[in-house]
Parts: structure tokens; sequence; C-alpha cells
């Protein structure tokens, strides 16, 4: 298993949030299920950051407590 740190840098939140997924859902369309979204939904907030509101929860969830902005 996979140990994961609880600081993520801005370069590499969305690679780090892409493995959570993996780790715990196995798959991106489980958990867009479970976020109540489509997974091309989730898809285009992964790949392009469009919806911080939804980012944030999605941080939540997967227990992303910090971000450091560089």
């Amino acid at each position: 298993m996979r140990l994961i740190a609880d600081e993520c840098s801005s370069k590499h939140v969305m690679e780090e949030i892409k493995q959570r997924i993996k780790d715990r859902y196995h798959s991106q369309e489980k958990f867009a299920r479970t976020l109540g979204a489509s997974r091309k939904t989730l898809n285009r907030i992964l790949n392009h950051g469009t919806d911080i509101d939804t980012l944030f929860r999605i941080c939540q969830m997967l227990e992303i407590r910090r971000i450091s902005i560089e």
C-alpha cells in the first residue's frame, strides 16, 4: 500500500487526486458516482480545474488536508 502525505503542492495536486481516486475507488467512474457527477464531468474538473468548489469537495472526500501553492 502506498503512503500518502497530508500535504500536496499545487504542481502535483491533480496527480495526487487521481492516484487517491484509483487507490480508494478503483476507478474514476465509481468515484464520480459517489460524488454525484458523471465521469465526463469529473474528468473535466480533474483535467481543467474549472470548478473550484467541486475541487475542494473532492479534496475533502479524499482527505487531502493541505495544498501548498507554489
